[in-house]
């Protein structure tokens, strides 16, 4: 009976001791939680081919790279990149002989244009590997154009213009660092100050601005 006794008070005993180094050790613990995780901020480099529909009616090309700036737990992002552009044209002005007059010499007109803009991307997930964007960018166009005629000096125009434009489109994420991505623009450019013969322009001034144009275009992006 002693010994049953003396079996019992030892187990309990122990059971108590036990318990209360449990309680220090979880008591006495200082937990610290994982620091949230932050955004990020990650480079890209792309590029696309499209067409200015309207006056201008030509293709374009440009090339970007930028910084984009993605958040956990958000299905949206923000980015800045710069992107230069190159287009071209051949066609042809009508210039009055006197003033007031009817085309009488016609100049054969050579024009490209280099459109640099800073850019600002807002995107989001829509469904799947598919996202939407829109945004707008700022800059300046520059303006060069050559214009020749067999019967008069040919010359040449140099110029500096603004040139803007608001954007929207879709991308599909083919993997985590390749994108694929179509859209359309709306440009907005000064209309460059030509100068050719006394009297000015009789026609066809208009085709050589890009000012309220269409831009369509299709293009690929490397994620860094």
């Amino acid at each position: 009976m002693k010994n049953t006794a003396l079996t019992l008070l030892t187990g309990l005993a122990l059971a108590t001791a036990a318990q209360a180094g449990s309680d220090y050790s979880s008591k006495g613990k200082e937990v610290i939680p994982p620091p949230a995780p932050s955004c990020l901020w990650t480079w890209f480099a792309g590029g696309s081919g499209g067409y200015v529909s309207g006056d201008w009616d030509e293709e374009i090309y440009t090339l970007h790279l930028g910084a984009e700036r993605k958040c956990p737990g958000s299905d949206c992002s923000h980015a800045f990149y710069l992107e230069v552009g190159y287009t071209e044209k051949d066609g042809e002005i009508g210039i009055a002989t006197a003033p007031g007059g009817p085309a009488s010499l016609v100049y054969d007109v050579e024009v490209e244009i280099i459109p640099i803009t800073l850019n600002y991307k807002y995107e989001c997930a829509l469904t799947g590997n598919l996202n939407w964007y829109v945004g707008a960018g700022a800059g300046i166009a520059l303006y060069d154009a050559d214009a020749s005629h067999v019967q008069a000096p040919g010359q040449s125009f140099d110029d500096t213009l603004f040139y803007a434009h608001v954007f929207t489109g879709l991308v599909y994420n083919v993997s985590e660092s390749f994108e694929i991505f179509g859209g359309v623009r709306y440009i907005f450019m000064d209309d460059p100050d030509l100068d050719i013969g006394a009297f000015g322009f009789a026609s066809g001034e208009d085709e050589f601005s890009m000012d309220g144009d269409l831009h369509f275009e299709l293009g690929a992006r490397f994620n860094f």
